[in-house]
């Protein structure tokens, strides 16, 4: 990493780099910049107290900075880019979709990098081990020492070989069955080495390709063979077991969250049961939605696999990564040069859509930032998939989609509401996954809170009982908290129906439609609209995605290819261009060494 080139703004600045800020000390500076938080402040602050440091230093400054960067996804604060830091907003307040122009080096001049690694090695953070510096980032002790563990976990993990016999029993168990080359290799990957990952868009095959390897897995290694199944969340475990169950495959096969494979503490989120002195005792370990993983719960896992186990993660690294510190599924498909295999072939997307997947698809070439690595799609490309006559994909351009969309989206309530009426709650789910608008805003103008209000106030026009937070006829909600006694898991979707005169909640589970009470059901939000984040790992037949404005903090590449790619039969992308243009050409950065470590090892 290179030093960063400050801008001069002539009377912005009163101060060298690194030295007296206009405003007091660097960290008084930053908190009323909002480039920290008070409680990013509060945290540098009481462990300057704790190691005995000076609070009016950049190396206290730089530890918040720090603290902020893992509250935003990375793994550590790339040094070299302090300068380029924009200032934060209330993380609650995301209806301000105006993204801040002014950077850090605007309002001060930090040192420059070398020169701020080299104070930090000769001061207390580093000398207590508070913070630990690497390939020009800093790192908080936890999240540093859980990089190395997944590192050093993944580079020196081994299973025991499999025989020629197991092999052919393998591939005699697999005989009719359509394998492409790439899926074969995964089979194969999934036998002989100790971690696969095997990566690829919705509609590749991915379920397909677990459940030979499975398969393969019990004839090479016998019946008895002890196979777990497991995602981080618990909509994504029960999608997995239903997908599986669908192919036929361990049919009485329950998948758990990766808390629960693990032996959750409630007392202590970092704490479980499985670990280096307890594995689990399983022989094959398949975990999907990998891409939701993050950098802590890796190292958890990896600590608990046996000696022998063999590891399968599945994912999509294009996708939105996990919601805490890490970007771990891209990492290793980056930094692994083997047991990573990626499907390519599109077997169930309208022509449409499989342009629309493959205009995001990132060939291996020359990277920018030195090597060979993935070349990120074009804007171009992307347009031109959006924007084509091909079928199953429709793009609206607008600056307005209020105005646009209103219209249909009520329509697609009503007929959900029609159907509702007639108490059968499988066609009213069936109904719900026939149409999806998502959003990337939670609130504001594009926010799913103001599509809610208005698709709701449309239909209040027409039918007197619906109104907001009430049960009414064709109300769609989702569930935003797990609910183990009623196996509900957040994320879990349905419909309020009329069966007689009561109204029940439908709902669409692992084990099928099921009916509840509604007023059982505590924890629940209306879903005329949902975030991208929360569609993530689900699909609806023709899913429309409103696409952020130009200026909006969430109009990022992983936003939009997850978006985009939750159709299943139609696409409607309405927005500006521009906004689709500078979604392409914006990818989330998480700051993170695992690929150079991995990278390091492999080279």
């Amino acid at each position: 990493m290179t030093d960063t080139q400050l801008p001069t703004t002539p009377g912005e600045r009163s101060a060298e780099p690194g030295g007296d800020t206009p405003n007091g000390t660097p960290l008084e500076t930053l908190r009323a910049a909002a480039f920290v938080t008070e409680g990013d402040a509060l945290v540098a602050s009481r462990v300057a107290r704790l190691v005995d440091a000076p609070t009016d230093t950049w190396q206290i400054a730089t530890l918040a900075l720090t603290v902020r960067a893992v509250r935003e996804g990375s793994s550590a604060l790339a040094l070299d880019e302090i300068g380029r830091l924009t200032p934060e907003r209330d993380r609650s307040l995301d209806d301000d979709t105006e993204a801040p122009t002014i950077t850090l080096a605007d309002i001060v001049a930090p040192p420059s990098s070398h020169q701020l690694a080299d104070d930090l090695r000769t001061g207390p953070l580093v000398g207590q081990g508070v913070v630990h510096l690497e390939y020009g980032l800093a790192y908080l002790d936890r999240y540093y020492r859980d990089e190395v563990i997944v590192a050093g976990l993944l580079r020196s993990r081994g299973v025991a070989p499999v025989d020629d016999d197991a092999l052919r029993r393998a591939g005699a168990a697999l005989e009719g069955g359509a394998l492409d080359d790439a899926q074969r290799a995964a089979v194969d990957s999934a036998l002989t080495s100790a971690t696969t990952v095997l990566t690829g868009g919705p509609g590749m095959g991915k379920t397909y390709t677990v459940a030979a390897m499975l398969v393969a897995a019990r004839a090479a290694l016998g019946d008895t063979t002890r196979i777990a199944l497991a995602a981080p969340t618990g909509k994504a475990a029960a999608r997995m077991a239903e997908s599986l169950r669908e192919a036929d495959v361990l049919a009485d096969h329950d998948a758990l969250t990766l808390h629960r494979l693990l032996g959750y503490d409630r007392t202590n989120s970092q704490r479980f049961v499985h670990g280096r002195g307890n594995p689990l005792p399983h022989d094959v370990v398949v975990v999907d939605e990998a891409s939701m993983i993050s950098l802590s719960l890796m190292a958890r896992l990896l600590e608990a696999l046996g000696p022998n186990t063999r590891l399968v993660l599945v994912g999509d690294p294009d996708q939105l990564a996990s919601v805490e510190a890490g970007s771990v599924l891209g990492d290793l498909v980056a930094g692994l040069d083997t047991g990573v295999i990626r499907l390519a072939t599109h077997h169930r997307l309208t022509q449409g859509r499989a342009a629309v997947a493959e205009a995001f698809a990132q060939p291996t070439g020359d990277h920018p930032d030195g090597g060979e690595g993935t070349v990120p799609p074009s804007s171009e490309r992307v347009l031109a998939a959006v924007d084509s006559p091909d079928d199953g994909v429709e793009f609206l351009e607008t600056d307005a989609p209020d105005l646009t969309m209103l219209p249909h989206l009520v329509e697609a309530a009503s007929r959900l509401r029609e159907v509702a009426a007639t108490g059968n709650a499988e066609a009213a789910v069936a109904q719900l996954r026939a149409s999806r608008l998502l959003a990337a805003h939670r609130t504001g103008p594009f926010g799913v809170a103001r599509w809610n209000r208005l698709i709701e106030n449309a239909l209040a026009e027409r039918f007197p009982d619906v109104t907001p937070y009430a049960m009414y006829v064709g109300r769609p909600v989702i569930v935003t908290k797990n609910d183990r006694a009623l196996g509900l898991f957040n994320g879990d979707s349905g419909v309020i129906i009329r069966q007689g005169t009561a109204l029940v909640a439908a709902m669409e589970t692992a084990s099928g439609v099921r009916t509840f009470s509604p007023w059982r059901l505590g924890d629940l939000e209306t879903m005329h609209a949902m975030t991208v984040h929360k569609a993530q790992g689900s699909q609806a037949e023709h899913v429309t995605v409103i696409v952020p404005p130009v200026g909006s903090r969430l109009l990022t590449r992983e936003m939009l290819y997850t978006a985009l790619t939750r159709a299943t039969e139609r696409l409607t992308v309405v927005g500006t261009r521009e906004a689709v243009e500078l979604a392409v050409e914006t990818p989330i950065l998480r700051a993170s060494g695992l690929r150079h470590r991995l990278r390091e090892h492999d080279g």
